[in-house]
């Protein structure tokens, strides 16, 4: 498993609800989740087997345990917000959102 990958060029092609992140993982399997996320998931009733990261630099107004729209060019799909959280990488802050791929 890479967590490094990401979609690249595909990235302005990108939409959560609308809006173009500055980044997005690729789908990482949920197994990966930290317990505490791993219990979010299940509470949440949708039957989720994998989450990506989408990162913007400026605050989204997201709240945790909604179901948001992700688009890449054109195909939608809905998802679960897990987590959102503020890191500092390189001097800059950004906002990230786990969000689970709702199958």
């Amino acid at each position: 498993m890479n967590f490094e990958q990401h979609y690249g060029d595909l990235i302005s092609k990108i939409k959560l609800n609308g809006m173009t992140p500055d980044g997005n993982s690729m789908p990482i399997n949920k197994c990966f989740l930290d317990k505490k996320f791993q219990k979010v998931v299940k509470k949440s009733n949708y039957q989720i087997d994998s989450y990506m990261n989408v990162i913007y630099e400026k605050k989204k107004d997201f709240k945790v345990g909604e179901v948001l729209e992700w688009e890449l060019q054109g195909e939608k799909m809905p998802v679960f917000l897990i987590e959102s959280k503020k890191l500092f990488v390189k001097g800059k802050h950004f906002w990230v959102y786990a969000v689970g791929i709702i199958e």
